[in-house]
């Protein structure tokens, strides 16, 4: 048969499935060339990349003292505050840990029944709750920041004053750029704080602010990434694709959850929305394996843009000489721990 007889065979579906396969697909030269010039994702060197891995260390740090005690990381939000200025409004502490990803449901009840606070309403406007520090809560000032302080002399091994505040001034413009309207109202010190612990202590510790960080990187990508019907985990899952097509289930767990992630759910919804399929190993029938289908590589041509976009959102108005060194900073306190 003729390719013009061919041609005239088909009908209009078939015309346009064909027309949408010469535009989609990509050539592994095509590919190579996207790699390499947004390397720094796809080496898993990016700013975001490694604040996102270095918060997770801190936290993995952080639950291994406060779990002992039957605290959470919400609790240690709440607990800095109120050591810094007892009697905020629910309202206020509420935003501290929704900003770092907690929620407040049920955790003040939790401290309430642990006698660790107690809630009153406001003298002068009823509608108004503020939560103030028992006995016990005030006690525990004398055992959790030096406990908190070891995490940071690990993290700043080798790592001079000049260089953590030199660091410690980027994240802020960094925080600055994504959420101008972000600022700490309570004070820097208190009576109740040791001098030497009160920059460990929420909301002014590095720790809370590379986490809020974070936090506002993923929203930002999240908005950009949203119309594409993926998510940042998404984002994560397919860079590794890309580069090696065919990867162990296991192997992109341990990616995710090198940054905190989970991948529960997550191949799921990609596998629902038509971007990847899962197969038995060949060799071995216990493992399965990951594989991009043809929407899923097509994707490498759009997401690698927008994710620069976001980076270049947070590093705005900073030095190369600047983004560099909040690089190195970051695998010197990732090497730190790992």
């Amino acid at each position: 048969m003729a390719i013009s007889d061919f041609f005239h065979s088909l009908d209009d579906r078939d015309c346009v499935r064909i027309v949408i396969m010469s535009k989609t697909q990509i050539s592994d030269e095509r590919k190579s060339e996207i790699i390499k010039t947004y390397a720094h994702f796809f080496n898993r060197q990016s700013q975001g990349y490694l604040n996102r891995r270095a918060t997770a260390l801190l936290t993995i740090d952080l639950n291994e003292i406060l779990l002992p005690l039957g605290l959470t990381r919400n609790h240690w939000v709440i607990l800095s505050c109120l050591w810094r200025q007892d009697g905020l409004p629910v309202t206020y502490i509420a935003k501290q840990v929704q900003q770092v990803g907690g929620t407040l449901t049920g955790v003040l009840d939790r401290m309430e029944k642990r006698k660790l606070i107690k809630r009153r309403r406001d003298r002068n406007d009823r509608r108004i709750w503020r939560v103030w520090l028992t006995d016990e809560g005030v006690q525990l000032i004398d055992l959790l920041p030096e406990k908190v302080e070891s995490i940071w002399q690990k993290a700043f091994k080798d790592v001079g004053k000049h260089d953590q505040e030199r660091f410690s001034s980027l994240v802020n413009k960094a925080i600055n750029n994504l959420s101008p309207e972000h600022k700490r109202e309570l004070p820097e010190s208190a009576p109740l704080i040791p001098a030497q612990y009160a920059h460990i202590l929420p909301p002014y510790s590095l720790g809370y602010r590379m986490k809020l960080l974070s936090l506002l990187m993923t929203r930002d990508c999240t908005e950009k990434i949203e119309p594409y019907n993926v998510t940042t985990s998404h984002w994560i899952v397919l860079c590794r694709l890309w580069q090696n097509d065919g990867v162990l289930t296991s192997e992109v767990g341990e990616f995710l959850e090198q940054i905190g992630g989970s991948l529960t759910g997550v191949l799921e919804r990609m596998e629902e929305r038509g971007l990847i399929t899962r197969k038995q190993d060949k060799t071995d029938k216990r493992c399965s394996r990951i594989y991009l289908t043809s929407a899923g590589l097509e994707l490498i041509e759009v997401l690698p843009q927008l994710a620069q976009s976001c980076l270049d959102d947070t590093l705005r108005n900073i030095s190369n000489e600047d983004k560099e060194f909040f690089r190195s900073f970051l695998n010197q306190v990732i090497s730190n721990f790992v």
